[in-house]
């Protein structure tokens, strides 16, 4: 293969044996037994991935059903490569819509292999087969709210799918005087809890953006050691065990100036095992509320005039000075606000930001 150009032998000196990634398409767009025939030749002597997903692709815009679904049981169970099988289970869902016998081969390819992605798949075609109409903000707030007491119970005031935007920071376990819990797993299961609430409320398919960095534990004595904890690695799970599903992290990098200096001891010995680096960045954990259909729908519930200006932040490192206040020892600075909600939410929107205090959140 050169150039995207497809050279085959098919033992025929008369017959075309080129084939770009664009002549396969045009193979697909033309039904006809002679396409197909062709199709399913060179599907036998291709061994570039991309190339042979197009053509499982346009195999599957042919007519003939019983040659289509005789050639994906042959195929799917030995392609080799998870990117065929999809394309192959998405051939079985279209052709499911009229052809009883792909719906039952798409089931048994689901079960064999029990991927994520086939599920999905699954999921998204069969919502758009139900023509759900089209989704509207059902409830707004027009006015700010202030709920006090412990979030979890406080959450229960707010409707169901009535907010577009959660941004917050769960207390860094034990290291604050308002973060007081008596084990690591008593903070995650309260975590957990808290994030089963906020699942209700937020909005299908809107996001949640969860700021989080490591914990160092003190020290009880010069002989015991200090745990680090991973707290936005544990956060993943929370947070994809609650309904939601990862999108994307940024790292929110502050100046070196303004974090603990971890290294003074390495500083003074130099001695191998005791490098400790300054930790100057924070996790901004993006994720997004499991629905059943692309970011599209929920972007079309917004006119055009809501789009953003040309100006954005296009990699995942933000360098953002932190903020301090007398009143809150751990406040958002207003760049990292300003950031959240010009990329995660619209003009009017409804944006929930909690405040975690042991005992009275």
């Amino acid at each position: 293969m050169n150039n995207g150009i497809l050279s085959l032998d098919f033992g025929d000196s008369n017959k075309n044996t080129n084939y770009t990634m664009s002549e396969i398409k045009n193979l697909g767009l033309i039904r006809s037994d002679e396409n197909l025939k062709t199709l399913l030749e060179i599907y036998d002597k291709v061994d570039n991935i991309e190339l042979k997903r197009e053509i499982v692709s346009s195999i599957g815009r042919q007519k003939n059903n019983a040659i289509i679904l005789e050639f994906i049981k042959n195929n799917v169970y030995k392609c080799g490569f998870m990117d065929i099988v999809y394309q192959m289970y998405r051939t079985c869902l279209y052709k499911g819509r009229t052809d009883a016998d792909f719906i039952k081969l798409g089931d048994e390819i689901k079960t064999y292999f029990n991927n994520e992605v086939l599920n999905k798949m699954s999921e998204y075609f069969n919502y758009r087969k139900s023509n759900v109409a089209k989704k509207t903000h059902t409830i707004k707030y027009d006015t700010p709210i202030l709920l006090r007491g412990n979030n979890i119970e406080t959450l229960k005031k707010i409707a169901e799918n009535s907010v577009q935007l959660i941004f917050t920071s769960p207390p860094y376990y034990n290291a604050k005087i308002y973060s007081n819990y008596h084990s690591y797993q008593d903070y995650l299961q309260d975590m957990f809890q808290t994030l089963l609430a906020c699942h209700r409320v937020l909005e299908d398919g809107r996001f949640i953006i969860i700021n989080v960095s490591p914990v160092i534990s003190k020290r009880p004595g010069r002989e015991f050691e200090s745990i680090r904890y991973p707290i936005h690695f544990d956060f993943h799970n929370l947070l994809t065990n609650s309904g939601f599903y990862f999108i994307d992290e940024i790292q929110w990098i502050k100046p070196e100036s303004s974090v603990k200096n971890r290294n003074g001891g390495y500083q003074q010995t130099h001695m191998p095992l005791s490098y400790k680096p300054n930790c100057i960045n924070e996790s901004i954990m993006v994720y997004r509320k499991s629905a059943p259909f692309l970011l599209d729908k929920n972007i079309a519930m917004y006119d055009k005039t809501f789009a953003n200006d040309s100006d954005f932040d296009s990699s995942n490192c933000w360098y953002i000075a932190p903020a301090s206040n007398k009143n809150h020892p751990a406040v958002f600075p207003k760049e990292l606000c300003k950031r959240i909600l010009k990329y995660y939410s619209f003009r009017g929107d409804v944006v929930l930001e909690q405040v975690f205090i042991k005992g009275k959140k």
